[in-house]
């Protein structure tokens, strides 16, 4: 697949909703548009998202605006807050909990059906 550099207007996306996981996101770069190496989503979440193990991808979370904590692996929740980054590499378990807006990026890109819900 050719890639083509892009601007990518988030206004522009439509915003697809998981209740599950008190969440919704918009899928900015993607594997089917952009190629398999790195994807990114934005993600508004208001409560608990399920604690989960992905073991495809490595993830990095940017905290854009809010606060919340993350459960990685057996470790204590550590509370993030807006310019935090947190690093989950892939089989790693994790939840996460709070009002934030956040990056989502994993490499290589995610491929639904890549997540096991451990809740």
């Amino acid at each position: 697949m050719a890639r083509k550099a892009s601007v990518i207007r988030p206004g522009t996306i439509p915003a697809e909703a998981e209740p599950s996981n008190h969440l919704v996101g918009k899928r900015l770069v993607r594997a089917d548009v952009h190629g398999p190496e790195i994807s990114v989503t934005w993600i508004g979440i208001e409560g608990r998202h399920r604690r989960l193990v992905c073991r495809a991808s490595d993830r990095v979370y940017y905290i854009v605006a809010g606060a919340g904590t993350f459960e990685l692996g057996g470790d204590s929740p550590q509370r993030v807050e807006a310019g935090d980054v947190v690093f989950i590499p892939k089989g790693v378990a994790y939840a996460l909990d709070g009002a934030m807006e956040y990056l989502v990026m994993n490499g290589p890109a995610f491929r639904p059906g890549t997540d096991e819900y451990l809740e």
